[in-house]
């Protein structure tokens, strides 16, 4: 009976040497000693998309020696200059002005470098986005007290002349606020059919705004790349 037992033992004994370290290791540690696959890093492009923080622009369409280089004179009408301009109105030197046409022309900015009294031509945008400018030779001399009232009171990025969204959209102010939705004002169009709604948000280094897009029934928080005024 002894030497039975004995047998039956290092029957045992030898089973459990063959036996394979795997199957007798617990699941749970095998899962934490594997690797977790490298999760990707986010694109170059994609880092790169969404600037830290909002580029403004301060047009300066005039040096000492006149129009810049960048810039090109479309046409050169003659007209007057008489009122603020409604789509740079922090801009004391920003004018809406009509020619003999009875074309409007806003903005159009004066020449720093020129007298007060002889302003001369003044350059007039369609767009930020577009080198081509009017140049508006003036008739009259520049109402100093501009009617309806000064826009001194009015800071230039309150309502920027134009803004490049971070989705590509360019955006202008609208001359004529006539829509509220939700509550607010919509002050600007821009070229893909979208709308802003309310002011910029410029509480942060890179601008934010409530932007609508083209047949959308809710507006998105997007940031504004660049802004013009």
């Amino acid at each position: 009976m002894m030497r039975r037992l004995l047998v039956l033992l290092g029957a045992l004994v030898l089973l459990g040497s063959l036996v394979p370290l795997a199957a007798t290791t617990p699941m749970a540690a095998v899962a934490q000693e594997s690797t977790p696959p490298a999760q990707p890093e986010p694109s170059d492009a994609a880092q790169a998309a969404v600037p830290a923080s909002t580029d403004v622009h301060i047009v300066l369409p005039f040096g000492p020696d006149g129009l810049h280089a960048g810039l090109t004179a479309a046409e050169t009408v003659s007209g007057v200059c008489s009122f603020s301009s409604l789509m740079s109105p922090g801009r004391p030197d920003a004018w809406d002005c009509l020619d003999e046409a009875n074309q409007i022309y806003d903005p159009c900015f004066e020449n720093p470098y020129a007298p007060p009294d002889a302003p001369g031509a003044l350059a007039c945008f369609t767009s930020p986005f577009s080198s081509d400018v009017v140049l508006l030779e003036v008739t009259a001399p520049l109402a100093r007290d501009k009617a309806p009232g000064s826009a001194s009171d009015v800071h230039p990025w309150d309502v920027p002349w134009a803004l490049e969204l971070a989705n590509g959209d360019r955006c202008t102010v609208l001359a004529d606020i006539g829509v509220v939705l939700a509550g607010e004002s919509v002050y600007f169009a821009c070229a893909d059919g979208g709308t802003i709604l309310g002011e910029v948000d410029r509480t942060r280094p890179l601008w934010t705004v409530h932007y609508l897009a083209d047949g959308a029934g809710e507006t998105r928080l997007i940031a504004v790349s660049a802004a013009w005024a």
